[in-house]
Order: C-alpha cells, then sequence, then structure tokens
C-alpha cells in the first residue's frame, strides 16, 4: 500500500489540496501500477513561521520573493 506525505505552508483552499490528492493518487497508482484504492495521501500543514528556506522563516522569504516580482 503507497503511503505519500506531503507538507505543506497552510492557506490554500480545501479545494485544491483535494485536487492535488486525486492528482497525486492517479499518479503513485499509474507509476506503481498499484490500485488506486490502496493508495494513501497524509496532507500536513504548518504555520508559515514553522518553515525556513536558507536559515529565515517563509514569511520573510515570501515577502521577498514578492518584492522580487514587482517592477
Amino acid at each position: 500500500m503507497p503511503i505519500v506525505h506531503i507538507d505543506l505552508v497552510e492557506g490554500r483552499p480545501p479545494e485544491r489540496i483535494e485536487r492535488m490528492i486525486r492528482a497525486v493518487s492517479e499518479a503513485m497508482a499509474t507509476s506503481l501500477d498499484a490500485p488506486i484504492d490502496n493508495v494513501r495521501v497524509v496532507v500536513n500543514e504548518m504555520a508559515p513561521h514553522q518553515f525556513g528556506v536558507g536559515g529565515k522563516p517563509w514569511p520573510e522569504v515570501a515577502a521577498e520573493r514578492d518584492r522580487q516580482e514587482q517592477p
């Protein structure tokens, strides 16, 4: 039974997460030639302050990215 664990920073609408679960389940079933009913997907959401990139908390990284994208 394939089990997929996905960690995400919270903030996405439930519908988008549900769509991702369906897509990941289909990809796992296809790539492993396993029945989709045997695929399990576990999604863990964390608060933005609980995640960091390059030694910086996620809110700071996201703000920097937003500034770089603006003309």
